[in-house]
């Protein structure tokens, strides 16, 4: 049986509760005492695990990062088929928005204050360079596979794709019901994803193309 690693756990309880802090007040109201409350645990536990406020914050975008990643990695579990794959990140990542909304707020925080904190600037744009290589990755092998266009730049469609469902989840944190999510989610992914395929390919993939062979409804 595995040992407990009490120290991990003790240092992903006081990330949890420090994201949840900052997700209700924002990264300049989030501090060391406010997550050591949340946490319910001693400042001195806090300080051993963590230095500084910086690397306590370092370990919330880590955190919220590795959550919008679970996601993702689980839309690509689903199918082998790389149209289908692409669909279903594009769903889940904009779904992330209503269903758990603290990674984006966390995202925003970060961003906001790239400029002024040079630390958590170099972080912020690594993450957002990683979220556009990781999606150039997929557009590409989708070219490899003749499903998506290949005169189209991986890059340049990746960082398309990341504006759109990012620019809807941001609208929608700000107000939340202003407008219909579910037809804009479904709009704005198809739209995205007509812009994705090669002439001939579903836009939903093989699976999509069955489906409507024998009538049901997707």
């Amino acid at each position: 049986m595995a040992r407990l690693d009490i120290n991990a756990i003790r240092r992903r309880q006081i990330i949890e509760a420090a994201v949840a802090v900052m997700a209700e007040k924002g990264w300049a109201e989030t501090s060391i005492d406010e997550a050591t409350k949340r946490a319910e645990v001693s400042r001195g536990l806090v300080s051993y695990h963590f230095k500084d406020k910086a690397d306590l914050l370092s370990g919330v975008l880590a955190r919220c990062q590795e959550i919008f990643n679970e996601s993702v990695a689980e839309a690509i579990e689903s199918s082998q088929d790389p149209v289908e794959q692409m669909r279903r990140v594009l769903e889940i990542s904009i779904e992330l928005a209503v269903v758990n909304p603290v990674p984006y707020e966390v995202f925003v925080q970060f961003t906001a204050s790239a400029k002024r904190d040079p630390r958590l600037g170099d972080e912020i744009r690594a993450l957002w360079d990683g979220f556009r290589k990781t999606t150039a990755r997929a557009i590409a092998h989708g070219q490899r596979q003749g499903v998506f266009r290949g005169d189209i730049d991986p890059m340049v469609a990746a960082t398309r794709q990341i504006g759109a469902v990012t620019g809807i989840a941001l609208q929608w944190l700000l107000e939340p019901g202003a407008f219909d999510f579910n037809a804009t989610k479904r709009e704005t992914v198809d739209m995205l994803m007509r812009a994705l395929v090669a002439d001939g390919v579903d836009i939903g993939g093989r699976r999509g193309a069955a489906e409507a062979a024998v009538g049901l409804d997707g």
